[in-house]
């Protein structure tokens, strides 16, 4: 699954920064959200802009914005082969709603590095995600080392593959009625984000 369907979106990312604004919509837009409805947002994210439902959320749609702002930049450091992961987990916790975990999802798509440790992976590996909550007012000290932690926990708990793979395995599990196996969860990301392009 990750083999096949992170490597596209990489590949889409690094040659094109529409495809990385996209992504971090995805990642913007999966907070609190069922996999499953995703496309559906994405969708009308795609047609309606700002105005659609999802950004009736105040924080949510400030991240929108930022990001339709700063995708040109925001691609550049994520590709930038000088910055360290840490560094670029931290550029991309300046989007607004955007935490550390977020950024992790974003990267792990983008470049195949980190992971997204979730509510249900905090659960499975006992992590309390409290501990990377980032004010809005930390200082780059702060994000780097905050930063450097979940990498190490990310890499702790089998590396960007293998969260993926679980991850997907264990959502199709949950929702046997919306995905018909572990690979659906995973085709998802791609199709998703290669559709609202």
């Amino acid at each position: 699954m990750y083999k096949r369907d992170q490597k596209v979106i990489s590949m889409l990312s690094k040659n094109e920064p529409t495809f990385t604004r996209e992504v971090m919509v995805f990642a913007l837009t999966s907070i609190r959200n069922h996999t499953y409805k995703l496309p559906v947002y994405m969708n009308e994210i795609k047609k309606r802009g700002s105005k659609a439902k999802l950004f009736n959320n105040a924080s949510r749609k400030k991240g929108w914005l930022y990001i339709r702002q700063n995708y040109k930049t925001l691609h550049t450091a994520i590709h930038d082969t000088n910055l360290t992961v840490e560094e670029k987990l931290a550029v991309l916790t300046d989007i607004p709603n955007i935490g550390i975990v977020k950024a992790g999802f974003i990267l792990q798509m983008c470049i195949g590095e980190v992971g997204c440790i979730d509510c249900h992976n905090a659960n499975l590996y006992g992590v309390d995600l409290q501990k990377f909550k980032l004010s809005t007012t930390a200082r780059l000290a702060t994000k780097l080392r905050k930063a450097k932690e979940y990498t190490e926990l990310c890499e702790k708990a089998g590396g960007s593959e293998k969260l993926w793979n679980n991850w997907c395995a264990f959502i199709a599990e949950q929702y046997p009625t919306k995905f018909n196996s572990k690979d659906d969860v995973s085709r998802l990301h791609v199709d998703t984000i290669v559709s609202v392009v």
